[in-house]
């Protein structure tokens, strides 16, 4: 076992003994690769001890293991932690139940803020519930394949999950706020249930895929998970969709019904994906001309509140000339656009001056210009 494992259970029992109110234990083991997590033998194991004097004084934590194994307790309570974080770290067999009641209200009541990154379950489909009463923000992050995930909590206003699998998703947050979901590719869940719409959703962060060809059933399954989550979020004020696939044309049409939902947008964002054909014959010009004027009209939209704007990804297309004429023709209280174009297609060099004299024509004025990026203030 390397010293720093030994060192790390040293430190913790340390931190437990003498009454600390913030512990921040960042271990740094050897690289193993291609998966640092999963290529551990289990035996650098850090062990929170069930016979450990209680933390009765601690607040903050953050474990960073590096990869090592950590033993969760199946007893113990941390009476005055609210703000916890996991990251790197490798959970014995069977330890997602104990990870769920670890970071609940009968371990940790008054837990606040948690922060999962990186962490790997050597168990596949194991179930983890998280019951929280006054937890405010939950962050995950590549949390390996659970069979279900289940939130019932009541206080929750921040919940962001990025490249996790999970086969079924429970979310019960009433006052939630703030959400982002961006699942593990192609692995989506296939069951998402929320209890009751999600009224005070004024932020979401999700990911759309089009022309989805062979992997068509797992990513649709993604596209009716996030347009699930859009009906249920009507009262959104910020919006930021990455879109995907490998073809460029067709999007108007389905941006432009995403977005007659919602009327009273301050904030969107569009993130247009690296489409595979632009990886062919830069040197020799792109045909990336369209005849899709129409597409982005084909749907009314009013952008009556809309106050910023940010694209990204443009290649200089004349259907993304004409949806942001559209959009911006309905958006008299905008006061700032930031457009960059994508770094490996040339061709919109040729097409700033368009998109310049467009939002000039619109009353707005330049901050801002390089070789991929417009940015615009009122």
């Amino acid at each position: 076992m390397p010293a720093s494992v030994r060192a790390a259970r040293g430190w913790i029992g340390y931190a437990f003994r003498h009454g600390v109110k913030s512990f921040d234990l960042d271990l740094r083991l050897p690289l193993v690769l291609p998966n640092f997590l999963r290529e551990r033998d289990g035996v650098e194991e850090v062990e929170l001890d069930d016979e450990l004097p209680s933390a009765v004084r601690l607040e903050t934590i953050r474990l960073a293991l590096g990869g090592a194994q950590l033993r969760l307790p199946a007893a113990m309570t941390f009476a005055s932690l609210t703000d916890l974080s996991l990251e790197r770290i490798r959970i014995a067999a069977g330890g997602a139940d104990l990870l769920g009641h670890l970071v609940s209200s009968a371990t940790c009541p008054r837990l606040q803020k948690l922060r999962v990154r990186w962490i790997y379950l050597p168990a596949f489909h194991e179930e983890m519930a998280i019951e929280a009463d006054v937890l405010s923000e939950l962050w995950m992050e590549d949390v390996s394949i659970l069979m279900s995930l289940k939130l019932r909590t009541p206080r929750l206003r921040v919940l962001h999950i990025y490249k996790c699998s999970h086969v079924a998703l429970r979310i019960s947050a009433p006052r939630l706020e703030e959400l982002a979901i961006i699942f593990q590719l192609a692995c989506p869940p296939r069951r998402l249930e929320i209890d009751g719409d999600l009224p005070c959703v004024r932020s979401l962060k999700i990911c759309l895929r089009s022309h989805l060809s062979r992997l068509s059933c797992d990513l649709e399954a993604e596209n009716d998970t996030n347009m699930s989550l859009l009906r249920q979020c009507s009262s959104l004020t910020c919006l930021q969709v990455f879109l995907h696939g490998p073809k460029r044309h067709g999007y108007g049409a389905s941006v432009a019904s995403l977005l007659t939902r919602f009327s009273n947008l301050r904030r969107l964002s569009l993130h247009l994906p690296f489409f595979f054909e632009l990886g062919y014959n830069l040197y020799a010009g792109l045909d990336l001309l369209c005849h899709h004027r129409y597409h982005w009209k084909s749907n009314e939209t009013s952008m009556a509140h809309l106050q910023e704007v940010e694209l990204t990804g443009l290649t200089g297309t004349d259907c993304e000339v004409w949806f942001m004429k559209t959009k911006l023709a309905s958006a008299k209280g905008l006061f700032k656009v930031a457009i960059s174009f994508n770094p490996y297609c040339w061709q919109h060099q040729g097409k700033m001056d368009a998109f310049e004299r467009m939002l000039l024509d619109e009353g707005m004025w330049t901050s801002h210009r390089d070789t991929h990026m417009l940015t615009y203030l009122r």
